[in-house]
This record gives structure tokens, C-alpha cells and sequence, in this order.
């Protein structure tokens, strides 16, 4: 990544509750927030296309939801739960925040707190779910896209990639499938339940065929660093290094992604992909939902 590519956003005025006198607990006071993070902006400049940029209006909308809402007492603790909010939400590797309190002591114009803070790897500690459908595949990736966003936060999407069924009856309509990132909530368990929900949602049938025609399938392919079986769920799940709807798809937002139990990056493991005979031919993306 080239060091010198950054995105600022300065003086960016929230009005919250702020302070430890009496009258601060009582009233909402301006705070001015300055973020400053880096990025290599040369894909999105070369390409022109807000799916490959950071969306800053996002980070922005995030940081007034989050400071609007608190009710901290000092400005440290503000720009401290600040940073972790937006180094856990976004695709952001280290913060350079600013927060700072106009007119708080008398004479100074402002005073505040700078602060910086590194995150984990946004790609390593992200749920990776993959998509199908072989039925009316549109519609039903559409409205899984849809529902998945209205519950987790979602950081990147792939293409969709037509794939030709694997196992599968004769004359069995291709696949349409894709691979989403969103941040974790809550456990596996809690998750698979979310997921199995919106595949009934979606009117997927109870079948002991795993090769069977359906509306939809989502799966968890990895879960951070997880690594093992537990509670029927398996990660990395077993079809990653199977097949290359899983493979594919989440090469495409996370090449350089160490897989968990391989010690190989994602582009490592593809070079390699030892069924070359199936077929897949990359679509289009879906938008994901604001």
C-alpha cells in the first residue's frame, strides 16, 4: 500500500453530551471529530466506481450515530470507544482521531484529544458467507442480499458467478452464486439460526439431497481465525477447497486472505485448485443495500 494515500475528513461538528459538571449532563454541547486514515486510493481512481473506495459518507453517518448517542464524561473515553467503533465496522487498518471540544476552557480557543489506534486486519476478522441458487436466482440472491444487510453489517460483496452444478441430475439448471463479508455477531450458532430463517424465508425446502435444485443456500465459509467442528458447524467449511463457487467468489474481495489450518493465502490456494472442469463464468454484482 503506498503510505502517502490518505483519507481526511476534518472538523466534522456533532452536538452530544459531553463533560462531568452538572450542566454538561443536562445539555448537548458541540464536539468537532478530525479523522485521518490511510488507503491505497489507485484502484478506485483507476476505476471510478464507489465499490472500490472507502466509503467515507458511511464512516462519517457512523461516527454521528455513535457520538450523538454517548454520554461519556471525558473526551478520552469518547475518542477511545470512537476509534474502536470505526477500526471494527470498516475496512480500516490504523486511526489518526481527533476530538475536541470548542470553547471548554476559557481562553483557548479549543482543546481535545489526538489519538492513534491500530485495528486487526480488517480481512481476518470477518464472517465470509457464501450465496446460491438454481431457482429463479436473481430474485431470491436479491432479497437474501437485502435481508442479510438488514441484520449484519456487510464490508464486501463479490460478483455473482454462474457455475455449473457439481454431482448434480442431469440437465440441472446452473447456479448463481456469491460471496458476501459482514462483521461477526454473535456466535455460529446464533448465526446458522439467522441464516436458516432467511433460506426458509426464501422457500427452501427440507431435502436429505445436498445436490438438490433450491431457492437458496447460505453457508458460513470462514469465521475469523476458526479452525475445527464444533456444534455440526465446520470451519473453514469443507467445500472452500472443493469447489470453485466457494473458491472463487472469495478470491475476488479477499485475495490475500491467510486461510485458518492452511497456512496459504486465498490467491495461493487458487493457483492450485485441482478440478479445473468446473466451469464458471462471472455476472454481476449486486449493490449492497445502505
Amino acid at each position: 500500500m503506498s503510505s502517502s494515500d490518505r483519507i481526511f475528513l476534518n472538523e466534522l461538528k456533532i452536538h452530544c453530551i459531553i463533560g462531568i459538571f452538572p450542566w454538561e449532563r443536562k445539555s448537548k454541547q458541540a464536539v468537532l471529530i478530525d479523522l485521518d486514515f490511510p488507503i491505497d486510493t489507485r484502484r478506485s481512481a483507476k476505476r471510478d466506481r464507489i465499490e472500490d473506495a472507502v466509503d467515507y459518507k458511511k464512516i462519517a453517518k457512523a461516527a454521528i450515530r455513535f457520538v450523538e448517542k454517548s454520554r461519556f464524561q471525558l473526551l478520552e473515553t469518547l475518542a477511545e470507544e470512537l476509534a474502536a467503533r470505526l477500526l471494527g465496522d470498516f475496512s480500516i487498518h490504523n486511526l489518526h482521531l481527533r476530538v475536541s471540544k470548542p470553547g471548554a476552557i476559557r481562553g483557548s480557543k479549543n482543546v481535545g484529544v489526538d489519538i492513534f489506534r491500530t485495528g486487526v486486519d480488517p480481512l481476518q476478522g470477518l464472517v465470509y458467507l457464501g450465496l446460491g441458487s438454481n431457482i429463479n436466482p436473481g430474485f431470491h440472491l436479491t432479497n437474501a442480499v437485502n435481508e442479510l444487510s438488514r441484520r449484519f453489517s456487510i464490508r464486501h460483496i463479490s460478483h455473482i458467478y454462474e457455475t455449473s452444478p457439481v454431482g448434480g441430475r442431469k440437465g440441472q439448471p446452473p447456479f448463481w452464486n456469491l460471496v458476501l463479508a459482514v462483521v461477526p455477531q454473535g456466535t455460529p450458532q446464533t448465526m446458522k439460526r439467522c441464516l436458516d430463517w432467511i433460506e426458509r424465508k426464501e422457500g427452501r425446502l427440507p431435502s436429505k439431497d445436498p445436490m438438490n435444485d433450491r431457492t437458496l443456500d447460505l453457508d458460513m465459509i470462514l469465521w475469523g481465525e476458526r479452525v475445527g467442528k464444533k456444534g455440526g458447524i465446520s470451519f473453514p467449511h469443507r467445500d472452500l477447497l472443493k469447489r470453485a463457487f466457494v473458491i472463487y467468489p472469495l478470491l475476488e474481495i479477499a485475495p490475500s486472505l491467510k486461510v485458518p489450518g492452511t497456512g496459504q493465502s486465498l490467491i495461493e490456494l487458487a493457483a492450485t485448485f485441482p478440478d479445473r472442469s468446473q466451469k464458471i463464468r462471472r455476472l454481476f454484482k449486486l449493490s449492497i443495500p445502505d
